[in-house]
């Protein structure tokens, strides 16, 4: 007993402190913080001061760097150089500008994927990705593990204790951006990773139902990662499953070993998060549990849909900003910020089109009404050369001219101020608000177990969720997008939408809830199959029949 109540306090005491770290930089009386990424390495260092000072003067309080300069902290293996960071530290000290620090293990340096090409990741066409861009390293390898290690070792003593520094981000949108990883060393990781859950092949191979179309293994060493490219048809909708697990599982490790050492050499003072693309292969947010709270990146204005109204494909879509932050709100630490938002065309989309004026300012308010403690945006400057040389700023291409969306942030800047004064420490949500909130229940296996096998052309999950999603804002009412690790007594109504994966321990914490007066909704495709995507041996959804008055 004594055990259990060391560590349940332990545990309390961490949650406590994520949240004092958190209040800490971002105190509730301020209100709402505003960043902006900026590379010291992209501009002549003597341009520096300058910048910094401008984004100041803009009222900017903090900014971001480092999570691209691998090759210039250690320009060769077990050389280290962090003086040109030291100055730019510096230099955002001295205007008032605390900083993010980043962990820089999205870009690996060319001699290290020289050295050791078994660190790059393999596409599902066989192709091995190569040194030139980014992400191209595999969370799989334990030789890339090890160098991470080292770099991120060395960054955390050298500014572990620097007031500037606030706080860490992990990486930059982990997550291969979609690319599964093929190379032998996930292959293997993967196998390992079966045999932990399965513990015996026959286990594995009921599950999968291999026993149809003879796909039978005799070993773990037999099976491979599911690739399209290497089968005649779509490949086995279990072993698809599983792949989408194992790839967020690694993800995962990879964000908390860097949190687990960076809180090794770090000041108390300093909080730890990482960067997600919400709803998107192989990022599973609840998996992630070592850092203080969370961050998203979203772009809304890049083609990839018309919005609403004739100008709604230069405003994106709200449920865009509205899910993510209802989600992120949810994840650990109860806070979250957005790390990434445009503040201007990109360079990357379907069509890049300029947003509507007004519309990076009413995205800020998005996400300052949803709960964000503050948005990052990327990026200061719209680089002159390399990637991303039409992407926009704050600044454009003279290096001192305001663009349209960095004179939305001076706005936002001075607006805020107003609101600071205006800010009552005592004010509560309204009663009637309260009562109308919502948890909506999310989870990714079900989004991955869906989008395999829609059945029909006309099926997205996501349009599917954000049609209930969108309706329940239509009555004003607050949702939090929720986990099973919720506990659901708090929530007056609990939908379930689409959710298709279940056990008997859900039903019955769903029963208990609407005994006690809660109030369930559940849509299509709800309990049609258990944790491991099996039809139900009865009637279709056989185990909420009861629950929902089915009479079977």
């Amino acid at each position: 007993m004594k055990t259990i109540t060391f560590i349940l306090s332990i545990l309390f005491s961490a949650t406590v402190f994520s949240q004092s770290l958190v209040e800490k930089s971002f105190p509730k009386e301020e209100l709402f913080s505003l960043g902006s990424y900026y590379y010291p390495e992209q501009w002549d260092s003597s341009q520096w001061e300058r910048d910094l000072k401008k984004m100041s003067d803009m009222g900017i309080k903090f900014t971001h760097f480092a999570e691209f300069s691998w090759s210039m902290m250690e320009p060769e293996e077990g050389r280290y150089n962090f003086e040109w960071l030291d100055r730019a530290v510096s230099l955002a000290e001295k205007y008032g500008l605390k900083v993010i620090m980043c962990t820089p293990t999205s870009t690996p340096p060319v001699w290290l994927s020289k050295k050791h090409p078994d660190i790059l990741i393999r596409r599902d066409n066989g192709v091995q990705i190569q040194h030139g861009r980014r992400q191209h390293a595999s969370w799989s390898s334990d030789c890339y593990r090890r160098y991470v290690e080292n770099i991120v070792s060395r960054l955390a003593k050298h500014y572990g204790n620097n007031p500037t520094v606030i706080g860490w981000q992990i990486d930059n949108e982990p997550g291969h951006y979609g690319v599964v990883d093929y190379s032998e060393n996930a292959q293997a990781k993967f196998r390992i990773w079966l045999q932990k859950k399965y513990g015996i092949i026959d286990k594995l191979n009921d599950t999968w139902g291999t026993s149809f179309w003879s796909e039978t293994y005799q070993n773990f060493e037999q099976v491979c990662l599911p690739n399209q490219q290497e089968v005649p048809e779509k490949p086995n909708p279990h072993a698809m499953l599983d792949m989408n697990r194992f790839m967020a599982d690694e993800l995962a490790g990879f964000v908390n070993m860097q949190a687990g050492i960076l809180r090794r050499h770090i000041s108390r003072d300093q909080w730890i998060t990482t960067n997600l693309i919400p709803v998107f292969n192989p990022v599973d947010p609840v998996r992630i549990d070592h850092t203080d709270f969370l961050t998203y990146t979203r772009y809304l204005v890049t083609g990839h849909n018309q919005g609403i109204g004739s100008q709604g494909f230069r405003m994106g879509i709200p449920e865009d900003l509205g899910f993510s932050n209802d989600q992120f709100r949810n994840r650990v630490g109860k806070t979250f910020g957005v790390m990434e938002l445009q503040p201007g065309q990109v360079n990357w989309g379907v069509y890049n089109p300029q947003p509507l004026p007004g519309a990076v300012r009413m995205w800020v308010y998005h996400v300052f009404a949803g709960g964000g403690k503050f948005v990052c945006n990327y990026r200061f400057r719209q680089p002159l050369k390399g990637s991303e040389q039409y992407h926009y700023g704050m600044i454009m291409t003279d290096g001192v001219t305001l663009s349209p969306g960095g004179e939305e942030y001076v706005r936002i800047t001075q607006e805020m101020k107003k609101l600071r004064a205006a800010y009552d420490k005592k004010s509560r949500m309204p009663k009637q608000l309260a009562s109308r909130r919502i948890g909506l229940l999310f989870d990714m296996n079900n989004y991955w177990e869906m989008e395999f096998q829609r059945q029909t052309d006309q099926w997205w999950t996501m349009p599917h969720i954000h049609k209930y999603y969108n309706l329940l804002k239509s009555f004003a009412a607050p949702v939090d997008v929720i986990s099973e690790k919720e506990d659901f007594s708090g929530y007056p109504f609990l939908i379930a939408p689409a959710y298709q994966l279940l056990d008997n321990n859900l039903v019955e914490r769903w029963t208990e809830y609407v005994k006690n007066g809660g109030h369930l909704i559940l849509t299509c495709r709800t309990g049609q199959k258990d944790r491991n995507a099996k039809l139900w041996e009865a009637p279709l959804a056989a185990p909420i029949h009861q629950l929902a008055g089915i009479n079977s």
